[in-house]
């Protein structure tokens, strides 16, 4: 048995709509039946434009989802010039939006993810030449916390790498084939991206800014210059949680070390001039601060969502998953950070490996 073609559905009703809202988003959904018999029938029944359709004929039918992006763009702009859709795996041409094996191209998220990384040595270079390495405080006292304080930074920066140039779990492009179609029984449903050509798995979807369908997408972060998906959420959760932790450390050691210099009447803090002290503690406080109480929001609602088993997406369009009932928070843990429970866990240079099911689809981290 082999395929063939795709047959347009041409509906007899007037009033059939071709346009209809899945979910929060406005989408366009064009209809075909993947007839896989010998004997090609010259027309075809009426599918409704319920998602929950099917039919009886023979064949699959696919439907064309339309991201919101490319289908504002149809709408509104009739120059078909600037739209550039390559078929190529490696995603290096100069049409893709990435560099090397993953990096988005996009000019605000690089500049947020190497201001993340800026801001990440101003605090090293506070804590270094401002706070420990000036004699203020023991010997003792200066090398423990500069080996707690670099091991702290280490995993965050560490985290934020793998999170800012890991595959987030991007669908193959172009793989809505005649071979793979085959697959699908008679009368199945199929969900294809209409920029990505590619089969739409269940809990993806197509960012716009990645120009790829992400496999269980939770949300694009300007921060980290990617999407936050299957394979690299748990780098993503992994650097929230020490940047966390790092901020609130570094707050701790700047109380310690104001105290130190304003009860020795700055004699203990010879180093810098008291204003330059100053500038320099005002800034790493407000750094410190800030990124301790968003990264502790951003760890909080990560965790919370791996609980629910729902998507930052899902759970903005209102979109509720059963497979929470019968799947404990371990379990769903699982599937985020792999199935072996250990320190492996808050590593961000291990992967989250071995095959973990979910909602009766096969999950893999292909990273």
């Amino acid at each position: 048995m082999s395929l063939k073609k795709f047959i347009p559905i041409h509906s007899n009703d007037d009033n059939t709509n071709d346009e209809m809202e899945v979910g929060s988003s406005s989408v366009k959904v064009h209809r075909y039946i993947c007839d896989t018999n010998t004997d090609w029938s010259t027309q075809s029944t009426n599918i409704s434009s319920s998602t929950t359709t099917t039919t009886d004929e023979p064949g699959v039918t696919i439907k064309d989802v339309v991201p919101r992006s490319m289908y504002y763009h149809e709408q509104y702009n009739n120059d078909d010039d600037d739209d550039c859709l390559c078929s190529c795996a490696c995603c290096r041409c100069e049409c893709c939006p990435t560099v090397s094996d993953w990096c988005i191209r996009d000019p605000y998220g690089l500049s947020c993810g190497f201001t993340t990384w800026f801001l990440f040595i101003y605090a090293q270079f506070v804590i270094i030449f401002v706070i420990l390495i000036p004699k203020s405080h023991s010997i003792i006292f200066n090398i423990i916390n500069l080996f707690i304080f670099h091991l702290l930074e280490i995993l965050a920066v560490s985290s934020h790498y793998r999170t800012m140039f890991s595959n987030p779990g991007a669908v193959p492009l172009n793989d809505a084939t005649p071979e793979n179609l085959l697959k699908y029984e008679n009368g199945t449903i199929v969900y294809r991206c209409a920029m990505c050509k590619s089969i739409k798995p269940p809990r993806s979807h197509h960012c716009s800014v990645c120009k790829r369908c992400i496999k269980r997408m939770d949300h694009h972060c300007v921060f980290v210059n990617n999407c936050v998906g299957q394979n690299n959420q748990k780098y993503f959760i992994l650097f929230t949680f020490y940047t966390c932790v790092i901020s609130i450390y570094a707050l701790i050691l700047l109380g310690i070390h104001i105290t130190t210099c304003i009860n020795s009447d700055w004699n203990a803090c010879t180093s810098w001039s008291p204003p330059a002290t100053i500038i320099f503690l005002i800034f790493l406080a407000f750094e410190a601060i800030s990124f301790s109480i968003f990264t502790a929001i951003m760890t909080g609602t990560q965790l919370y969502s791996i609980y629910t088993d729902t998507t930052g997406i899902e759970s903005f369009k209102g979109e509720k998953t059963g497979s929470r009932r019968s799947s404990s928070f371990i379990s769903s843990l699982k599937i985020v950070f792999g199935s072996q429970v250990g320190l492996a866990w808050f590593n961000p240079f291990s992967k989250p490996v071995n095959l973990i099911t979910q909602n009766d689809e096969r999950v893999t981290f292909d990273v």
